[in-house]
């Protein structure tokens, strides 16, 4: 019978949980503008998806996804068509979780977004959005799956259990312990790791850890993605099914969450995303002939401001020039995506940072910061 173990005994845990229940709900009153908060986001998800991949064995490197994205170059390639979809599920998680069920039609929904595209012989299913109806097996694990006729009873143990009321405190405990249940279960032919990764992911929303469209984002995937052997290890340990063996798993997710959590903080603060995010950022565009020193100088003015407008900018050309100009550089960045206005035919303008070859600037600085879990250049598997 699927329960949540009293964790009184374990101070470890009890320490954890309190920090962590500190953070539900909890308005972020941080500096960062709401707009860079929101391109920071759509960074989150990128890494997310890609260490997740990551897990399973895909090597793409963070830099490569990013180059290709930026160049369409994804159709075909299963390896990046395999990270867009996950992507896509963390999406789909963002617009739906607040209106919907952790149910089966959930799972199975994120199910077949994430195998979509992918021949079954790589990491796709021949059952997008059903249970298996095969017997499995975990190589290298002493496991032994459930068989097929068990799974629909099992899972659905699992939705009551994820759903039901229960004492606030024992949430995070909940979402470790579901975690680990999901993958004994091992419900689906393929995709169960990057499944039950987005479970955590929608769980932790479902229960106010993380606000979508809000100033709080954090990678809960890195948890896991830091050490694939250490997350492997811990799960087979929880495989016992003992509460000793269950809150040792739990303890190890609740480390990790809390670390990620205090990781993202720091990009609340306006201060410090300027300093060590974009500024940086922009140095290093114009190292790289990405951008002139003309451009630099207004993304510098940008990044500093929040906002700009054409008259913000006016001293960086001769008196003697019509302001003309300056508006058509402004109109030109924008072409080159670099900057955006802040509202629709608007004449103030924000800069942006993803979906540009700024992306990769960025991603190297929030490495440098410690906030990435996986090297921007290094492929999973090889070291430096």
């Amino acid at each position: 019978m699927l329960h949540t173990p009293e964790p009184a005994f374990n101070s470890n845990i009890t320490n954890l949980l309190f920090e962590l229940e500190g953070l539900r709900d909890r308005q972020v009153s941080g500096t960062t503008p709401s707009w860079e908060f929101f391109q920071l986001k759509n960074l989150f998800h990128i890494v997310e998806a890609l260490s997740s991949a990551r897990i399973e064995g895909n090597h793409t490197t963070l830099a490569s996804f990013v180059e290709k994205r930026l160049s369409n170059e994804d159709t075909g390639n299963e390896k990046l068509i395999e990270i867009s979809n996950l992507i896509e599920a963390l999406e789909f998680i963002d617009q739906h979780i607040s209106t919907t069920n952790i149910d089966k039609q959930f799972i199975f929904e994120l199910h077949k977004i994430v195998v979509k595209n992918l021949s079954s012989n790589n990491e796709g299913d021949q059952r997008p959005g059903a249970y298996r109806i095969e017997q499995r097996f975990i190589s290298q694990s002493g496991h032994v799956l459930p068989q097929p006729s068990d799974i629909r009873d099992l899972m659905d143990e699992l939705y009551v259990y994820i759903n039901e009321d229960t004492d606030r405190r024992q949430d995070l405990l909940k979402i470790a312990i579901a975690h680990h249940r999901f993958v004994w279960i091992h419900p689906f032919g393929n995709g169960n790791g990057r499944v039950v990764r987005l479970l955590t992911y929608a769980m932790l929303c479902k229960k106010g850890f993380i606000k979508p469209g809000s100033a709080r984002l954090f990678n809960p995937t890195a948890v896991f993605s830091g050490n694939r052997q250490e997350y492997y290890d811990k799960l087979s340990i929880a495989d016992c099914g003992d509460d000793a063996s269950i809150l040792e798993w739990a303890e190890y997710v609740l480390k990790g969450l809390k670390e990620e959590i205090e990781k993202s903080q720091k990009l609340t603060d306006n201060d410090f995303v300027q300093s060590e995010i974009l500024i940086p950022t922009i140095a290093w565009a114009h190292e790289k002939n990405i951008t002139s020193e003309l451009e630099t100088k207004v993304l510098n003015r940008l990044a500093r401001k929040n906002v700009i407008k054409a008259s913000d900018i006016r001293d960086l050309w001769p008196a003697d020039r019509s302001h003309v100009i300056v508006s058509k550089f402004l109109r030109k960045m924008k072409e080159q995506n670099f900057i955006e206005p802040l509202s629709p035919n608007g004449r103030e303008y924000i800069i942006k940072f993803t979906e540009n070859k700024l992306t990769r600037g960025i991603l190297d600085q929030m490495e440098k910061q410690g906030m990435l879990p996986i090297k921007v250049d290094e492929a999973a598997g090889i070291q430096k």
